[in-house]
């Protein structure tokens, strides 16, 4: 019973070691699962942002545009301007090239034909005061129509001359406001597009560590359904325990009553044996019956127990408990988690049936492929000349992400290579242990390490 006791008490430590085991191991998750939180909320702070500056680009942006089409308004005005302003200057210069034949008319017929001595003689050979008079004023606004007639002429040059330099002016000032906006704009464009990289590169951090979380997730919740498995078989192994004991006492207790009961039927067995003797030998010799009455429960008792109570131990044996140790299930092998990515999952279902080792998600290499993918798709869907040369990138246009592309690869459907296998032989290399994928509009680009 003693022994019964004791094994009960270890049965009850180790229930208690496994339950706090159970309680480490679910804190060590914990702990680990909240440093996944706390990265994540990071990586989410840092998205929102770069939202927020790309927000701010594409304003800036959208205000350089407007600019732009005002520079474009004024130009467009400067330029209708500039056409009536040659119109204008063709017109004075007509004018000016009438004005430059008369004066030389004049000139050529006062040194031909003394025209000033003519004037003189005019205004001598007046008839009267009266007519000398009118004859100076005659002369006077002669004179006065060939002032007015150069200094109009100064005047016409001097505007278009004053014409001309405003708008080269307006020209060179709209030139130079149109340059430094497209400085503006492409300086704007390419941290619009670093923020776009960053933000990309962001998203697969967030996919990795929301991937590890749930990875974690899931181990825990193994590891806790392990760990609920083992205290339960420990349980009913301490209730056998436990049944085991108490069925074992009670064949106990039953043996030990069973043999005080031969005992007794023993002892009246001798009894009445001892009254028929003395009752027997009463009449030969009365004397005797001192002599014979200690030498009788000797003679009858001691063999008796002897042969009762050996019987009663052997007939009987009691069952002594065993205390098992719960048996350890064998883990399933290692594979690799769903990554969230439909592309990468496909993948590691091929290499799966080729006996290979699956590769897990890299986010720097998913950047480097987003990178790549959106300067083809750019391009129009044209190939850079440097991947020709490379061994760790794969890429298709128009093909849908997931299996298709990938049996596209293995299969080479509508691929070239200069192999003739080098996408298959990309996909199951089984050297690689990292891979990225980017997508831009129909263009796919993987990158291996």
């Amino acid at each position: 019973m003693k022994k019964s006791i004791s094994k009960s008490l270890l049965v009850c430590t180790l229930l208690l070691s496994t339950i706090a085991t159970v309680q480490v191991s679910a804190d060590d998750f914990d702990s680990k699962i909240n440093e996944q939180d706390q990265k994540i909320s990071s990586i989410k702070e840092q998205t929102a942002t770069a939202e927020t500056q790309i927000a701010s680009l594409e304003s800036d942006i959208s205000t350089i545009y407007d600019k732009g089409v005002k520079l474009q308004q004024e130009q467009t005005q400067l330029e209708a301007d500039t056409a009536q302003l040659e119109k204008d200057i063709d017109a004075l210069k007509v004018r000016i090239e009438k004005r430059t034949a008369t004066i030389k008319k004049q000139a050529r017929d006062v040194q031909v034909n003394g025209q000033d001595t003519s004037f003189v003689d005019a205004i001598l050979n007046a008839d009267s005061i009266t007519d000398a008079v009118g004859r100076v004023q005659a002369v006077n606004t002669f004179v006065k129509a060939n002032n007015d007639l150069i200094t109009a002429q100064k005047e016409d040059q001097k505007a278009v001359e004053e014409k001309k330099a405003e708008n080269e002016e307006k020209l060179a000032r709209l030139a130079d406001a149109k340059a430094e906006l497209d400085v503006q704009r492409d300086q704007l464009a390419v941290k619009q597009a670093d923020l776009k990289v960053q933000k990309i590169s962001l998203a697969a951090e967030q996919a990795t560590a929301e991937s590890t979380k749930s990875d974690l997730l899931n181990q825990k919740a193994a590891a806790e359904a392990e760990q609920a498995r083992i205290v339960k078989a420990q349980q009913e192994q301490a209730a056998k325990e436990a049944q085991a004991a108490k069925e074992a006492q009670a064949v106990q207790v039953a043996a030990q009553t069973k043999q005080a009961e031969t005992k007794a039927a023993t002892t009246a067995s001798t009894t009445e044996a001892k009254q028929e003797t003395v009752a027997s030998e009463a009449p030969k010799a009365e004397t005797t019956t001192s002599t014979q009455a200690p030498v009788e429960t000797p003679q009858v008792t001691q063999p008796s127990e002897e042969k009762v109570e050996t019987p009663a131990v052997s007939e009987t044996p009691v069952s002594k408990p065993v205390v098992t140790q719960p048996v350890q299930e064998e883990k399933p092998a290692t594979t690799a988690p769903a990554s969230g990515d439909a592309t990468l999952d496909a993948l590691n279902a091929l290499r799966a049936s080729h006996g290979l080792n699956p590769v897990s998600w890299d986010a720097g290499l998913a950047a480097t492929a987003s990178a790549r993918a959106s300067l083809i798709n750019g391009n129009g869907g044209s190939i850079p000349n440097d991947h020709w040369s490379r061994g760790d990138e794969v890429i298709a246009i128009l093909f849908a992400p997931g299996s298709a592309v990938i049996n596209a690869w293995y299969n080479e459907t509508n691929m070239t290579t200069s192999s003739g296998s080098g996408h298959r032989d990309w996909e199951i290399n089984p050297s690689i242990t990292r891979v990225g994928f980017g997508y831009s509009g129909g263009v796919i680009v993987g990158h291996s390490a």
